[in-house]
């Protein structure tokens, strides 16, 4: 008889085992589950050793033997008369001693993370002045981000927070305080702070975009000014987020390939090492990086007096290009491409390499760490040689690298004492979220300045965050400042920014130069819809779609008319009665205003 009861206990275990792991990320849960599962469990395991003579009484004893447990008050008398026959009856007694000892401890971890709850919630409801920055998670990225950001003027709070995970990080210094449950079941409304940031950093990416869509929904009508950081790098996750009601939540998608490349053009500019004006490109590996940096450079390499070229060298190039034309038809057709198809590793690499010509600028991105480094040491060597003449250290050798360690070698990786291989790392959580960040950087605030030029009513940046689009846009024209403003001024560019916005703007001031920067600015705007995979609307369709969205502009299909010679706007603005050059003129005149030094908006 006994043997059935330890079979359906066993079931019950099962099952208490596979809704608990549901719930793994949610303390409050999972204890809570684990500890009923536990008690019925028991309860059936000791009703057969009840000595009470009626069914209920048995029943009534063996669940309150069975609470006593959880309340650190059992009695183990009651195995006293047990028998141990077979390996049956081991199995049995050792399973009911194994539950007497586990739900203790489960008993008091969980009265344990709700005082460590109590107590953040407590610290949350009665701070006023200083500023919140809720992470989702304890993990490298919140920390990091966390050490860049900390000042004693704001709480950092880190919410489904692993006791043991804890050992892992030096938090020391920081004004922590820890939330053991998941980060939804902090009520932001009983805040009184006015001022909350979220960072959605969980190291599962698909649980960031749940994350965002219920914080969301929970919070948008609340009136605080509450700000969200969500790490999400694809393209189905933006359009369903577009599509979402914010109310009053300001959210932000934190791309990191995209936003890290950006960055690197900042710190590393393509026109450095250009030979004869001709910016020529090597990327190494088109993979998700190599694919984006290209989109990138083809906007960005837009520069009055410079001619651009790309070359990929790719294993499976040809279908790559393929792909791209798919997802961006103008762009492939009107930009200068050379796409290689070869095993980096192979003769016919070398050879096509052999043919390549004025390599100023590189960037290695292969499918691992290894592979990068052993390849940019390589086209070291290779380029060198090259070079016989003068053993010129060209070009600028940019590789992909994740490894926080590694990465913070290659910058001083030497051949020996008196040669460097002067390579450039960047992708790492270290270099991305703490020395060239990401979040809240420069280009960020630029590119808010830049959406304030177009709307200057939106002071509250409502329209920016309305859409991805909005964001997008304007941090590409934010990141072409720096390039507008190196071609100006050429051999006078300092990189001191109000030493070389003074010089810009006595420059500004001659026509043919601010006429030659407003269609610059026009060709970068066109290179970045193709590479976002707009096509050009002739005026007939913009008559026919414009009747049904009453825009010029169709987002859903991608669809612009502006994406056209400069030289043929005029035309096409009086058709459609629309000034598109207006939007070019305005970022023109406002470069002093969206370069500025002072991040503030």
């Amino acid at each position: 008889m006994n043997n059935i009861f330890l079979l359906l206990s066993i079931i019950i275990l099962i099952l208490t085992v596979i809704k608990a792991k549901k719930n793994i990320n949610d303390t409050k849960k999972w204890i809570p589950i684990s500890i009923l599962g536990m008690t019925a469990s028991l309860a059936i395991l000791i009703f057969p050793l009840s000595t009470q003579p009626d069914f209920i009484g048995k029943l009534v004893n063996s669940i309150l033997y069975s609470a006593q447990t959880i309340i650190l008050n059992e009695n183990l008398g009651i195995l006293d008369n047990f028998q141990i026959i077979n390996i049956f009856d081991t199995i049995y007694i050792g399973v009911i001693y194994l539950l007497t000892l586990l739900m203790p401890l489960l008993t008091v971890s969980f009265l344990l993370t709700l005082i460590g709850d109590f107590t953040t919630k407590f610290k949350l409801y009665f701070t006023r002045k200083k500023d919140i920055l809720i992470f989702s998670e304890l993990n490298e990225k919140s920390v990091t981000i966390a050490k860049r950001l900390y000042d004693k003027g704001k709480i950092i709070i880190f919410a489904n927070c692993d006791k043991e995970n804890l050992k892992n990080y030096d938090l020391k210094g920081l004004n922590i305080t820890k939330f053991y449950s998941l980060i939804e079941n902090i009520n932001l409304k009983r805040i009184k702070s006015n001022t909350i940031t979220i960072y959605l950093v969980n190291e599962i990416e698909n649980e960031n975009l749940t994350l965002t869509l219920r914080l969301i929904e929970k919070n948008k009508s609340l009136n605080k000014k509450i700000k969200i950081y969500t790490i999400l790098n694809d393209e189905v996750s933006r359009i369903i987020l577009d599509s979402t009601d914010k109310g009053n939540i300001q959210l932000e998608i934190v791309n990191e390939v995209e936003r890290t490349i950006i960055q690197l053009l900042q710190d590393k500019p393509i026109y450095l090492n250009a030979i004869n004006n001709e910016i020529s490109v090597l990327i190494v590996g088109c993979g998700k990086v190599g694919r984006e940096f290209l989109k990138i450079i083809t906007w960005c390499g837009q520069i009055i007096g410079y001619k651009l070229k790309i070359n990929i060298i790719d294993i499976r190039a040809n279908s790559i290009k393929e792909s791209l034309t798919k997802e961006c038809p103008e762009l492939i057709s009107n930009y200068n491409y050379n796409f290689i198809e070869a095993d980096i590793n192979s003769q016919k690499a070398l050879d096509e390499l052999n043919k390549l010509k004025n390599i100023n600028y590189i960037v290695v991105t292969l499918q691992n760490d290894e592979m990068n480094i052993k390849e940019a040491i390589y086209l070291r060597k290779y380029f060198l040689l090259q070079d016989k003449e003068n053993y010129n250290n060209k070009p600028l050798i940019n590789i992909w690298i994740k490894d926080v360690e590694k990465s913070m070698q290659i910058n001083y990786l030497k051949a020996d004492e008196k040669t460097q291989y002067n390579l450039n790392a960047f992708g790492s959580i270290n270099d991305i979220y703490y020395k060239y960040p990401i979040i809240d950087s420069k280009i960020e605030h630029m590119s808010q300045r830049v959406h304030l030029i177009y709307n200057a009513d939106d002071t509250n940046l409502e329209k920016y965050y309305e859409t991805e689009y909005n964001v997008k846009s304007s941090r590409a024209t934010a990141t072409h400042i720096k390039y507008k403003i190196y071609s100006v001024l050429k051999d006078e560019y300092t990189g001191d920014i109000g030493t070389d916005l003074n010089n810009f703007e006595k420059k500004l001031q001659d026509e043919k130069i601010f006429n030659e920067l407003v269609k610059n600015e026009h060709n970068r705007w066109i290179a970045y819809m193709r590479s976002d995979g707009y096509q050009s609307a002739s005026v007939a369709d913009v008559e026919k779609y414009r009747e049904k969205i009453n825009d010029t502009k169709h987002i859903l299909a991608k669809l612009h008319p502006a994406i056209a010679e400069f030289e043929k706007l005029d035309e096409i603005e009086h058709k459609l009665n629309k000034n598109f050059k207006e939007s070019d003129i305005k970022i023109i005149k406002n470069i002093p205003y969206i370069y500025k030094e002072d991040n503030n908006i």
